[in-house]
């Protein structure tokens, strides 16, 4: 076989590689929306559900914009979909979620928010700047201080609605991380005063590696008369506010391809 043809082979194999893993990385967001209800004290102008499609905010654009981290989280309308009491939003993975035994933390998807860590140094109005490097002492902005409820399906039909007593609240702690990795969870023992005191270095040791956002484990799932129930995957995801207002970014599986790691 002459050197032309084993260059074309391997280019062409080359490109069905990449646009395997395209496709696949794309699926690992909630790609389809099935419905929105705004419900009452939703953010005005935040009511397109398609931003909360396909992958979190990893910069806020526009002349007053930049990375997406945890003292920064996406703002603007074009990147956040705002569900007030009473209000839901339920979306679709064209792949499914899978309830697998050795994700970290046995976290099987996680949602995003606009929660930010509040910034507890003093501020230069000479400079406009912070004084010293910026920290926080766990406290929390943009954040939903009330309730929500998570609820999972396989075929969009029967709903199965996760251990509220072990489900974190939709846009709570933990502050997405833009340059992390969206499929990758935090650890969800973690509680706003571990991240007293700590700069963006210090949340991002903590972060290791993860972009955070709110876990959630499809073990959690319980049927109508609140028994456990066994999902080995999932399409559907339905987040309910239940008291409060939560603004969502992005919802991502926890899965890695073969021969990718986080």
């Amino acid at each position: 076989m002459n050197d032309q043809i084993m260059n074309t082979m391997k280019l062409s194999a080359l490109a069905m590689s990449s646009f395997f893993f395209s496709s696949l990385a794309r699926a690992q967001y909630a790609d389809a929306l099935i419905s929105y209800s705004p419900g009452t004290g939703f953010t005005p102008g935040f009511t397109n559900p398609a931003t909360a499609l396909g992958e979190p905010s990893r910069q806020v654009p526009g002349p007053f914009g930049g990375p997406v981290d945890p003292f920064d989280p996406p703002y603007l309308s074009s990147e956040l979909v705002s569900i007030g009491a009473g209000g839901s939003l339920t979306v679709k993975f064209s792949k499914p979620v899978l309830n697998h035994p050795r994700n970290r933390f046995g976290i099987d998807f996680i949602i995003f928010g606009n929660s930010g860590f509040i910034i507890t140094n003093a501020f230069d109005l000479n400079t406009f700047d912070w004084i010293g490097v910026p920290a926080t002492d766990g406290s929390l902005f943009g954040n939903n201080p009330g309730t929500t409820r998570v609820s999972v399906s396989r075929d969009g039909a029967t709903l199965y609605e996760l251990n509220p007593a072990l489900a974190p609240v939709v846009d709570g702690l933990l502050p997405t991380d833009g340059s992390g990795d969206f499929h990758t969870p935090a650890d969800p023992s973690l509680m706003a005063a571990d991240f007293a005191g700590l700069t963006l270095e210090g949340i991002r040791a903590l972060y290791f590696g993860s972009a955070g956002g709110a876990g959630y484990d499809l073990s959690w799932a319980q049927d109508a008369d609140g028994k456990s129930a066994l999902l080995p995957k999932i399409s559907y995801v339905r987040v309910e506010v239940l008291s409060g207002k939560s603004e969502v970014d992005g919802f991502a599986s926890v899965f890695t391809p073969a021969g990718l790691t986080h």
